[in-house]
Order: C-alpha cells, then structure tokens, then sequence
C-alpha cells in the first residue's frame, strides 16, 4: 500500500476491551478481499486515542502536576510520578503482545508550551530509566512510529489478522 503501518487513536469500545483482553491491539489489517495481500497493513489501537496517559498531560490546559525534581521544594513528587508512570506503562503493556509498546503523549491542539511538555517528559524519561539500576525493566526514550514498527517486525512474530473495518 505503499507505508509499513497505521495507527489510529478511536474504535469501538467493545473491540478495544476484547483487544486489550486479548492482547490483539496490534493485528494485521486485511482490508479487502479483492486486493489480496497488497492490502494487508499492519495496524495498531493506539491507547487513550493519542494521548498521554492519565495523569501525565503537561500541556497548559491540563491540571495534571509536572515533575517537580527541586530537593528544596516542599512538594517535590518524583518519586510518586516515576511509580505512576511505571504503574500506567504496566497498565498499557497489557494490551500489547510484545514487550515494545507505543506510549503517545499528545492531543488535539496540544504542545501549544512545548517547552513545559518536553521539559517534563525529559525529566520522566530520566527518572524512569534510573529506575533499571533498582531492577525495573522498563525503558523509556522518544521514537517514531517507523521506528516502533521497526522493533515489532525484528520481534518476529506473527500478528492476528482483521478482516472487517473498526466501526461498531
């Protein structure tokens, strides 16, 4: 079809919940029976449409609270949003049939204060790597979905298929 891969944000509740269940949100996307496999296209659910997870909007229209790493401050919370996050990365992994997942971060009209989203998701991501020195297995760095498409074709597995469209 001429791209590797497509990921959508919204499906019907019901498939979402089976897929989620099933760990299926990644599949391969059969979309006509008379164009054979040159319309084979594999597809992903992406969680929470496409953007961050609860609690973790750094956008200036989100209450959610930033990465406060000052020592000096009385309401220093790194510790309780590295283990949210964690907890969230665990909570969305269950979906997902690898150990690789997409975590997206954005939103419509969000990023207008890139500066706040990137200077809290740096803090995030450094955090949360440190953790792998405590035994934590999780990896967190900024990709692409080329480049996620990448690390599942090298898992080399083979995906479910879907032969209808994602409407209810």
């Amino acid at each position: 079809m001429g791209f590797d891969g497509l990921f959508f944000g919204r499906a019907d509740y019901e498939d979402i919940q089976t897929r989620n269940r099933t760990k299926t949100r990644e599949m391969v996307w059969k979309g006509s029976a008379n164009l054979g496999e040159q319309s084979w296209l594999f597809t992903g659910i992406l969680p929470n449409g496409y953007s961050a997870p609860d609690s973790f909007c750094f956008d200036y229209r989100c209450a959610d609270q930033p990465i406060m790493d000052d020592n000096h401050l009385y309401d220093q919370n790194v510790q309780e949003r590295v283990q949210a996050f964690l907890q969230a990365a665990r909570d969305e992994a269950a979906g997902y049939a690898t150990n690789h997942i997409i975590m997206t971060f954005g939103g419509d009209f969000y990023y207008r204060n890139a500066n706040e989203n990137f200077k809290n998701l740096d803090k995030l991501i450094k955090y949360v790597n440190a953790q792998q020195a405590n035994g934590s297995n999780i990896n967190v760095f900024y990709s692409t979905p080329g480049c996620y498409l990448y690390a599942l074709n090298k898992a080399d597995r083979s995906w479910k298929s879907k032969t209808d469209d994602f409407f209810p």
